[in-house]
Formats: C-alpha cells, sequence, structure tokens
C-alpha cells in the first residue's frame, strides 16, 4: 500500500460530521432514560455510510435491535449496548437478527467440538466478522478449524495475553492468505517492531493493534514507521496516546494519505464534537474523532469498507472490556 497523494485517490463525499450530527440527533431523540450514551456515539458512526434518511436508519436500528433482543432471550449475554452496535451492522448489510442469532449457536457448537474457551459475546463478535467474510453465506468447519489454528499461533506467541477477547481478531485472519503459523509470525514480528522501533507498550493493547495492522499487508518496518509517525503528529497536536489509543492509531495507518492530513483530520473532528456534545470525554472524542476521519478520508475501494466493519468491531470489543472491568470492580 503506497501512502498516495490525496490528489490521486476518490474520497467520500459525506460531510461525515453534518451526517453523524444527524443521526445522532435521531439516536438521541428516543434514547431510553437508562440507555448509555457512548454506544449511541458508536452507533451513528457506524451508519455513517449507510444509504437512507437519518430518522429512517435510526428506526431501522431500533427495529433490528429489538428484533435482536428478541431472538437472544431474557437471558442473552450479550449487554445492550454491545448489541445496539451489532445491530447497527446488520442494518448497514441487510442481515437478518434471527439468522445471525442461529448462525451464532452454530459457531458456538464448532467451537466447543475444538475446545476453545467460552467467549461468550467475543463468540457473537467474532460470527459477525466471519459471516462478513462469507458474504451471509453458512459458516464452514474449516473456517472454525482455521479460526482456532490461528488463535493457537497466538498463543504460541504470547499465551499470557490471548484469550476469547481475540476472538474477533482471529476471525478477521480467517480470510487472510497465508498457513496460520506464517500469519502467527508476521503478526509476532510486527508486535515486536511496534514495541522496539515504534516505542509502543506490551500488553493486550499492542496485541489487538499488531492483529490488526497485519491486515495492511505492509512489512513490520513499514508498520512501525508509519504508527511512529502518526503518534509523533499526534502528541504534537496534543492527542497523547497511552494504550487505549493504540487501535485508534492502528485505524489511522489504514488511510493511505499524509500523516500530516490524516492527523490533522482526526483532530479537528475531535475538536468540533467535543465543541458541540455535552459531557463527552477526551478518549470517546478522540475514537469518534478517528471515525469521521475515517469515513471522510477513505478511498471508495472494499479494503476500505472492511477497515471499516473492523474499526467498529474494535470499538465493540473496547466497550465489551469496559463492561467487564466495571462488573470486576462492583463484585470486589
Amino acid at each position: 500500500m503506497v501512502f498516495r497523494d490525496p490528489r490521486s485517490q476518490t474520497l467520500v463525499r459525506t460531510d461525515a460530521f453534518e451526517r453523524f450530527k444527524q443521526l445522532h440527533a435521531a439516536l438521541e431523540s428516543g434514547r431510553g432514560f437508562f440507555e448509555q450514551k457512548p454506544p449511541l456515539r458508536l452507533a451513528a458512526v457506524t451508519l455513517l455510510t449507510t444509504d437512507g434518511e437519518p430518522a429512517a436508519l435510526v428506526e431501522a436500528l431500533r427495529e433490528k435491535d429489538g428484533e435482536l433482543s428478541g431472538a437472544l432471550g431474557w437471558f442473552s449475554e450479550v449487554a445492550p449496548s454491545v448489541r445496539l452496535l451489532i445491530a447497527g451492522l446488520l442494518v448497514k448489510y441487510g442481515d437478518e437478527a434471527a439468522a445471525f442469532v442461529e448462525e451464532v449457536g452454530r459457531v458456538q457448537a464448532m467451537m466447543r467440538a475444538r475446545s476453545l474457551r467460552r467467549g461468550r459475546t467475543y463468540e457473537f463478535l467474532a460470527t459477525l466478522v466471519l459471516r462478513r467474510i462469507r458474504a451471509g453465506e453458512a459458516i464452514r468447519e474449516a473456517d472454525i478449524d482455521r479460526f482456532a489454528a490461528v488463535y493457537e499461533e497466538m498463543k504460541r506467541h504470547h499465551w499470557w495475553l490471548t484469550g476469547p477477547e481475540d476472538f474477533p481478531a482471529c476471525a478477521m485472519l480467517v480470510g487472510q492468505p497465508g498457513d496460520p503459523r506464517s500469519i502467527g509470525e508476521s503478526i509476532e514480528a510486527i508486535y515486536q517492531a511496534l514495541r522496539t522501533d515504534a516505542g509502543l507498550r506490551t500488553g493486550d493493547p499492542l496485541q489487538t493493534a499488531a492483529n490488526v495492522l497485519y491486515l495492511t499487508g505492509l512489512k513490520p518496518v513499514e508498520i512501525a514507521t508509519r504508527v511512529k509517525q502518526l503518534c509523533a503528529a499526534l502528541k504534537d497536536g496534543g492527542q497523547s496516546v497511552w494504550q487505549r489509543e493504540y487501535d485508534e492509531v492502528a485505524a489511522l495507518c489504514f488511510l493511505a494519505l499524509p500523516v500530516e492530513l490524516v492527523v490533522r483530520t482526526a483532530l479537528e473532528y475531535r475538536d468540533r464534537l467535543q465543541a458541540e456534545l455535552s459531557w463527552l470525554g477526551g478518549p470517546m472524542a478522540f475514537t469518534l474523532g478517528t471515525g469521521l476521519a475515517f469515513v471522510q478520508l477513505a478511498s471508495r475501494d472494499e479494503t476500505a469498507a472492511n477497515i471499516g466493519d473492523i474499526k467498529a468491531l474494535i470499538d465493540m470489543q473496547a466497550i465489551v472490556s469496559a463492561q467487564q472491568a466495571a462488573a470486576i470492580a462492583a463484585s470486589a
């Protein structure tokens, strides 16, 4: 992937910020008293490039969320906030809630047959990715064999970091060429390059970033150089880059444009969001800003669309992890 001059590609012509505001306003108008705000904002970003008027899209999202709730039942392990984001992706791709839930059951059975750890919500996210890779067709036994093999390769390099939270990344890698061992070794090379050359800290966030960045097809040294440049430009623009920001930086790496343009766009959106949305914290503003920047700058090709999907799934993982941390803190 060459980092092209912006004049050499077709850019998304949507005014991302204005469309986000319209979608967000429509979501807020129907927000329940106990409904959390962050998932609504992420859902608005998910629907940015979906055709349709904002009010109609939000109505479809609410309807799909209700169908998903009914299909999952009262004792679902999927939290309402994550369910809403899954519903957004089902709307985006014209998928049916009942068919998706049925497929989750099939995938869980195949995972149990291979002695994979129970991933609860992460199994739903993995199924969502696999279903996208299969373009709605039934997920095959061979897909889960490959999924399990990729997972084992991750464990071979980082057994203490690898767990169900890596299931969505494993699902993303199922559709990539190459044998699982070579994929695992390449991801490890990216992990080490990000650690040594880009100066990122080791841990789960770095592993997630390395998994995602493998999809760029770039060499580890090229990836580390790009990440280092993005981090430096973000810091110059007043944006701290801690471990929680690694996934945002990884997403920005997929924009084949000059670093200065990418960072300036992301930070401008961050600042506009904080100015117009009350009680919006810095981390969420940056998350949303990178999402809007991606939509505004990404070219209209299949690769860019798929990476947009990956960004949405990373955001869902962040919500799941935050909910689990809150539950552990409450029980303690």
